[in-house]
């Protein structure tokens, strides 16, 4: 069976603060007195193009009205080392509402009779940032397309751009999908601001970390040489987990009258985001009121009601991320919501949480919380960028309920599968919870495929029943949808066994459109050329199905993986012997366990029958690099497994 990934940039999910800060999504540039290089083809082999100079230049001031004034200087330059193609000819910055383009120049640097030529970029244009995401902004991008590009060819970008908020500032990378020859983060401010940083996936000691104080003004420049290109592995839990990057913030600022607080702890954090949540929903909606009443009449329970007022959610308010400003932090009104059908996560949980009020259920709460991608805890980030996602939590008897209605297709009490094990900070008025979003455990994940076969020569003819339950069933669901043109590649693609001779010849569903009840598929199909035949005998691998067989890890590998959700695979082959055969040899039963992985394989023969049950379960839904050869060890003993083969030989004639 294959295995299908979801690619949910969860569900559609983007980082937070990123959607208001300026990233440039290509990088580039060299200076034009930057040192030169040597062979840079035999330098950097495999590489079409190198960042040779990349400068990140925070100006920080308090303007006469006591406010902070951030501006940012970028100055990007690269090369191009081959004239085989593979570079880009297009740059891109990311800017918004909240972080607007003030100036900007770019042009191509060539070297002709031994000057320099310089060529504008041959075209600019805006354009609006196609990204699925659940907690979006006005985000767009602001395109150069470069001209004269051919080996040697230097690619300059500058620009400036404002922070209108000093709380979004975001992350600094130390290293990029490019060789980066020198990266450079440079932070300016007067003595009265106060800055505080903190550095993923590297040491001090790795960075040339600098401070010079001239005329009340204080910079600290971070930079880093020599940099290698970071991989983008299939699979990958995010670049966050392993890409050496800082996060800085400003703690506090002083004016002439007071101390201002900013960010550096989860209280001033919360204060932020309490700001945006305290001022929606202050005024009674009639139409919604009397819509929730009637819709939850036959509930008797809260539970009930949530669990109505949940699927309602997901099944006709519509995702669309369509924020402008500040929009892209603070939730609409619930009956403006409720009026248009559509809205993003904090829209959804605002209707949920103005629903719940009108029909008397407490304790329904607007939740901030990072997705998977994102790998910090909020005593380790307490600034914006530590989330990217909102949903509502449902207390009830010190028991939280997760509801995340971005997710169509999840069932009521289970989390989306992207914000499993994450922190969630639970609104609770002026005050606030941090919980852990527990994981689903694998039983509830269960896929089962009960398969009964019998032999036609080399040929296979069998039926089976295909369940998947919890969150497998709700990535079914969400990756088939309701597309009927290619329907039936997607269930194929679910029950392909054995080899490429499998044909699937007709099937049945139940339940797809029912999140509480598991996705069930009745199915027939035929498998030819797979029984091998040697004289009088007959060899049969009755694993048709072999999960996780070709997902050994590569030894370049770099990125921690994600398994999305922790799950449990069991399979029953039930084979009729032909009659006038016998069984001859059946393999001996096997089981393994460790903490990424647990199978076992049990065999069994009746009258007429031998039976194999085996079953996978995935134990662990992050698997680390250091973990990757304790991986790969438990797949090999797996797949030894799968070659097993049951030995069938016709009855001695008398």
């Amino acid at each position: 069976m294959k295995t299908i990934r979801l690619n949910i940039t969860t569900p559609m999910i983007q980082i937070f603060w990123w959607r208001f800060s300026l990233i440039v999504l290509l990088f580039s540039g060299v200076l034009g007195n930057a040192q030169p290089i040597v062979n840079p083809q035999q330098k950097y082999p495999g590489q079409s193009e190198i960042v040779t100079d990349y400068v990140e230049h925070y100006h920080i001031n308090v303007n006469k009205n006591n406010q902070l004034v951030i501006s940012q200087d970028n100055h990007e330059e690269s090369m191009i080392i081959s004239d085989k193609g593979g570079f880009s000819a297009v740059e891109s910055i990311v800017f918004s509402d909240l972080s607007p383009i003030k100036s900007y120049e770019a042009y191509t640097l060539n070297t002709i009779n031994g000057r320099q030529k310089k060529t504008d970029v041959a075209h600019i244009a805006d354009k609006k940032l196609d990204r699925q995401s659940v907690f979006d902004s006005d985000v767009k991008l602001k395109t150069f397309n470069y001209a004269n590009l051919t080996s040697g060819s230097k690619k300059v970008l500058k620009y400036k751009i404002e922070f209108a908020d000093p709380f979004l500032l975001h992350r600094f990378m130390f290293a990029t999908s490019y060789v980066n020859e020198k990266r450079t983060l440079k932070i300016s401010h007067p003595e009265t601001v106060k800055i505080d940083y903190r550095l993923f996936n590297i040491d001090k000691n790795a960075i040339d970390i600098t401070t010079e104080s001239k005329k009340g003004v204080t910079t600290t420049t971070f930079k880093k040489e020599n940099i290698p290109a970071m991989k983008n592995d299939g699979g990958a839990a995010g670049n966050m987990y392993e890409t050496p990057h800082l996060h800085f913030w400003i703690s506090e600022y002083k004016t002439k009258e007071q101390l201002v607080p900013v960010l550096g702890s989860v209280d001033k954090l919360y204060a932020y985001y309490h700001n945006f949540i305290s001022k929606i929903n202050l005024k009674e909606s009639a139409d919604l009121k009397t819509f929730t009443v009637d819709l939850t009449k036959n509930c008797t329970t809260d539970d009930e009601k949530m669990k109505t007022i949940f699927k309602w959610v997901q099944k006709n308010i519509k995702y669309v991320a369509f924020e402008s400003g500040y929009e892209g932090f603070i939730p609409r009104e619930a009956d403006k919501v409720f009026e248009r059908k559509f809205g993003d996560c904090k829209d959804m949980t605002s209707i949920i949480t103005e629903m719940a009020k009108y029909v008397n259920v407490p304790n329904v709460n607007f939740t901030w919380i990072g997705t998977r991608e994102l790998p910090y805890t909020y005593q380790q980030l307490p600034t914006p960028a530590v989330d990217n996602h909102m949903i509502a939590t449902y207390i009830k008897d010190g028991k939280n309920i997760y509801l995340d209605a971005t997710d169509a297709n999840v069932p009521f009490g289970m989390p989306s599968s992207f914000i499993q094990g994450k922190e969630a900070l639970i609104a609770q008025g002026s005050l606030y919870i941090i919980a852990t979003v527990p994981e689903v455990d694998a039983q509830l994940n269960n896929i089962t495929d009960v398969v009964d076969i019998t032999l036609a020569e080399q040929k296979i003819i069998g039926k089976g029943v295909y369940t998947a339950n919890g969150l497998a069933a709700t990535q079914y669901r969400n990756i088939i949808g309701d597309n009927a043109r290619h329907r039936k590649e997607y269930v194929f693609s679910l029950l392909e066994k054995g080899n490429n001779k499998f044909k699937l010849s007709d099937f049945t569903e139940k339940d797809f459109d029912n999140n509480d009840q598991p996705y069930t598929i009745t199915y027939n199909f035929e498998l030819d050329n797979y029984v091998v035949s040697s004289g009088d005998e007959m060899y049969i691998n009755l694993t048709l199905d072999k999960p996780f067989q070709n997902d050994a890890f590569e030894p370049t590998r770099s990125q921690t993986y994600d398994h999305d959700f922790l799950s449990n695979q069991s399979y029953r082959v039930t084979l009729n012997i032909p009659q006038g055969n016998k069984v001859t040899h059946l393999p001996e039963n096997a089981s393994f366990s460790n903490d990424l992985i647990a199978f076992n394989f049990s065999y069994s023969k009746k009258d007429t029958t031998v039976e194999l049950n085996y079953n996978v379960q995935i134990k662990q839904t992050l698997i680390a690099p250091q973990q990757f050869a304790l991986w790969n060890e438990s797949l090999k003993k797996l797949k030894e497994n799968y070659l097993e083969t049951i030995i069938i030989k016709k009855n001695d004639k008398n």
